[in-house]
């Protein structure tokens, strides 16, 4: 047995040295974050800021950070003093994340309607920036949520056409009576269920689970302008399309949260949009030519990247089962088959890295989202 830990923790070490965990920290849309080590040298330059206060206290979060000198994310900025403001004289300072480094939160505060806020950020080298005001706007209903499982054709990487299974997910609104035009966004978070292969060992331990909380669909944009088109309501909005892959395999919930923004964030978004369909993904730092609304103090001519927006939220949830699926998931399972058990013995390198440390998979942790 002894032998058969030391197989286990071997096979462990290697699955960490060839998974390694990238960090993605300018993620435009709502996202969890993993921190890496950036060499030394590397210096950043132009700051990001991508951040919101939000009618739903727990999606207060901004991420700061730099870009760098050469092809990398921004590298994020620990140590900030962020500070929010209303147009009724309150003042509330957003917490760090030291587990996610550069992003920062707001504890039990939700926006709300109708006021005006900004941000102030000071740096740890004490330079200065500020936010433009914005004002919260009214809410409008995401009446209801469904999907269709569709298929769909690409190309991979030799060349050859391969026909695989999607999920898409589509929204119903209706808009409260307003006297000013609506501007909608959508985003799409998706958490499911990662359990480890559960080896035989002496002491019958049970390895926890992960649980991976991401953005569904991180390259797609969707807005809506009220402006544009006089109605009451807006049908069969698709929202995001998913992959049906092995994280289906266990229970995967699906947020969708519609965010109600101001005619700037519309215009904001909507830039970066047009630009991420011609040069890359949301993923890719915009550039200059796309205006944000941060500014430095001191010298309000330096440029920033990023938006900080004041929305107002409202979220659906559900979540897809295996049995809900139309056809038999096909992929390699995590679930301990008995391979050479006869000998006493298995082979944890017949089993994908994902079922041997599950803290591999991007935006894995061991703590349980309080509604899963």
């Amino acid at each position: 047995m002894d032998s058969q830990r030391l197989l286990r923790n071997t096979m462990w070490s290697d699955c960490f040295k060839k998974n390694p965990i990238k960090f993605l920290f300018f993620l435009l849309l709502s996202s969890c974050l993993t921190p890496i080590d950036f060499p030394v040298e590397i210096k950043g330059g132009t700051l990001v800021v991508t951040g919101q206060i939000s009618t739903i206290s727990d999606q207060n979060i901004i991420q700061i950070g730099r870009t760098a000198t050469i092809e990398q994310l921004p590298l994020p900025i620990s140590g900030a003093t962020i500070q929010l403001y209303d147009d009724v004289g309150n003042v509330f300072f957003y917490e760090e994340d030291f587990q996610n480094i550069g992003r920062y939160y707001l504890k039990n505060l939700a926006g709300v309607a109708g006021r005006t806020y900004y941000i102030t950020i000071e740096l740890p080298d004490g330079i200065h920036y500020q936010s433009l005001k914005e004002k919260l706007p009214d809410p409008a209903i995401q009446e209801s949520i469904s999907y269709n499982i569709v298929k769909k054709k690409s190309t991979d990487e030799e060349g050859a056409v391969v026909v695989e299974d999607y999920i898409e997910l589509f929204s119903n609104s209706t808009f409260l009576s307003t006297n000013n035009p609506t501007y909608l966004k959508w985003g799409v978070e998706e958490a499911f269920l990662l359990s480890p292969t559960d080896f035989p060992d002496p002491f019958g331990i049970i390895p926890p689970p992960c649980y991976v909380v991401q953005n569904a669909d991180p390259q797609r944009i969707v807005l809506f302008n009220g402006s544009e088109v006089s109605a009451t309501s807006i049908k069969n909005i698709l929202v995001a399309s998913r992959l049906i892959d092995w994280s289906f395999l266990e229970r995967h919930y699906f947020t969708i949260y519609q965010s109600s923004i101001t005619k700037q964030a519309y215009d904001y978004w909507r830039n970066v949009n047009i630009v991420a369909n011609q040069v890359g993904t949301v993923f890719d730092t915009p550039p200059a030519t796309i205006k944000g609304n941060i500014v430095r103090e001191e010298n309000p001519e330096e440029k920033a990247l990023g938006y900080f927006q004041a929305i107002n939220q409202t979220y659906s949830r559900f979540f897809v089962l295996p049995a809900d699926l139309p056809f038999p998931l096909t992929v390699r399972s995590c679930t301990y088959d008995g391979s050479l058990a006869e000998f006493g013995i298995s082979d944890p390198s017949d089993y994908p890295a994902r079922c041997i440390e599950c803290t591999t998979v991007r935006n894995s942790s061991y703590t349980r989202p309080d509604w899963f």
